[in-house]
C-alpha cells in the first residue's frame, strides 16, 4: 500500500470513529442514532470498497509491469 492509500485509510478511519463518537454522545433517541449509524456504516463500507478496488487496480498494474520487465529479460 502506498503512502497516499495509507493516508486515505487513516483519514477515513478517523472520520468514521469521530462520527460514531459524536452520534453516541448526541442527544438523539436510540432509534434515530441507530438509523444514522446504519447510514454512516454503509457510507464507510462503500468508501472501503472503493479503496480496495483502487488497491487491486494498483497491484494489478504493478504485477503487469513486473511481468513485462521480466519477459524482456
Amino acid at each position: 500500500m502506498n503512502n497516499t492509500s495509507k493516508i486515505l485509510v487513516a483519514a477515513l478511519s478517523g472520520a468514521a470513529l469521530g462520527a460514531v463518537a459524536a452520534l453516541l454522545l448526541a442527544p438523539a433517541s436510540g432509534k434515530e442514532t441507530r438509523e444514522v449509524l446504519k447510514d454512516k456504516l454503509a457510507d464507510a463500507k462503500d468508501s472501503i470498497d472503493d479503496l480496495l478496488n483502487q488497491g487491486k487496480h494498483i497491484a494489478n498494474g504493478a504485477v503487469k509491469r513486473v511481468k513485462d520487465e521480466t519477459a524482456k529479460g
